[in-house]
């Protein structure tokens, strides 16, 4: 097979490796899912580690003849490979979370008047599969059923003591690299780069798959009152909600506004819909609308003022009463503060507009006393 460049690695990583490309030029499909399901390797640290070990991976897929007589020689040294913390760990931490999701993604609700609630039983399942794919990343490799056995033998002792099964990671780590862990003493099989990406695209579908089941089934949101509801109703009732609306009609304004008028205007626009200098939501604390004068200002803050002041209120309002004395205050100080700034700007274009003129017509006057 053709050889790989180390300065190709590189820029992918550079360029893709938020997207693992580096790793599928390489032909670390595995890793590359591990990657995935793990954000990066648990936040990118795993991506980073990459840039310290592409010389490495380069080195192995190649298979030059000094990187094959240093690998000969430690199997000869060693029988299987060597413990490494780095991947024990991993599959520790990656097991626990296939775990996790796999149960969690067992609907709790009946579907078509069934109940699936014994899947959760499969959920070492996700556990094996971890351990199993972390185990054949690079030169090692190892069968599925010691993972898988691991996994299930704590089982039957969880149904009497449900803790039991979080230590199903541990047992099926040791067992599969005490049992099944060996050295890939084969050449990497000659695989097309679409047939490749097909497998990879289909676990990561399977991986999507059981998120969206656990958020749609299961995941719920928890309100002030202490009351869960449903992410999906939560979601549902937030397309719905006055927050999301206006949201959704500022993105239309934004649209409309690049059609008519082009991006500078719509950027204009967007800014403008931000609020940079507060205004738009000091108006909506005095009740007023875009545009209000001075003196419509100062009724709308008078009016709101006499009816939240906290004297005026008992115990048990006094505080968000005296949250709105103060909120209104404040909105009152934002808008005077920028009507007066406005009101200095006007003044000082209009001298300005007087100065230039008034040179004018001195100009003018100059060129008909020379004529």
């Amino acid at each position: 097979m053709p050889e790989k460049s180390m300065w190709v690695a590189y820029l992918l990583w550079l360029v893709g490796g938020w997207c693992f490309l580096h790793l599928l030029y390489l032909r670390r499909d595995r890793q590359a899912f591990i990657w995935y399901t793990t954000f990066g390797g648990y936040l990118g640290a795993g991506i980073l580690r990459d840039f310290f070990r592409i010389p490495a991976y380069v080195r192995d897929v190649n298979e030059g003849e000094d990187y094959m007589k240093d690998l000969t020689d430690k199997m000869k040294k060693y029988k299987k490979p060597p413990w490494s913390i780095v991947r024990f760990v991993g599959q520790i931490l990656v097991g626990n979370s296939w775990n996790f999701l796999v149960a969690a993604a067992v609907p709790q609700e009946e579907i078509y008047g069934y109940s699936l609630t014994f899947l959760i039983y499969l959920s070492p399942i996700g556990t094996a599969l971890a351990v199993w794919v972390i185990g054949n990343i690079g030169r090692e490799q190892g069968e599925f059923k010691w993972a898988l056995i691991g996994a299930f033998v704590v089982l039957p002792l969880s149904f009497i003591h449900p803790p039991l099964s979080n230590f199903n990671t541990i047992t099926s780590t040791l067992l599969f690299n005490m049992k099944g862990k060996q050295w890939r003493k084969k050449p990497y099989p000659k695989i097309h780069w679409f047939k490749r990406l097909m497998v990879l695209c289909g676990c990561i579908a399977v991986y999507n798959t059981l998120w969206a089941s656990h958020l749609y089934f299961n995941a719920t949101v928890t309100d002030k009152h202490g009351e869960e509801i449903k992410l999906r109703d939560a979601a549902a009732n937030f397309l719905k909600s006055p927050m999301f609306l206006e949201f959704k009609r500022n993105m239309h304004v934004i649209y409309n506004d690049t059609l008519e008028y082009g991006w500078m205007q719509a950027w204009i626009n967007f800014i403008e819909l931000l609020d940079p200098h507060g205004e738009m939501h000091a108006l909506k604390v005095l009740g007023l609308e875009k545009g209000a004068h001075q003196d419509d200002i100062t009724a709308a803050y008078r009016k709101l003022v006499k009816e939240w002041h906290p004297d005026k209120h008992k115990d048990e309002r006094k505080e968000e009463a005296h949250s709105k004395f103060m909120e209104v205050q404040a909105a009152y100080e934002r808008l005077s503060f920028i009507k007066n700034k406005r009101m200095k700007k006007q003044k000082m274009m209009k001298m300005e507009s007087g100065d230039e003129q008034q040179d004018e017509k001195q100009t003018q006057k100059h060129a008909e006393d020379e004529l």
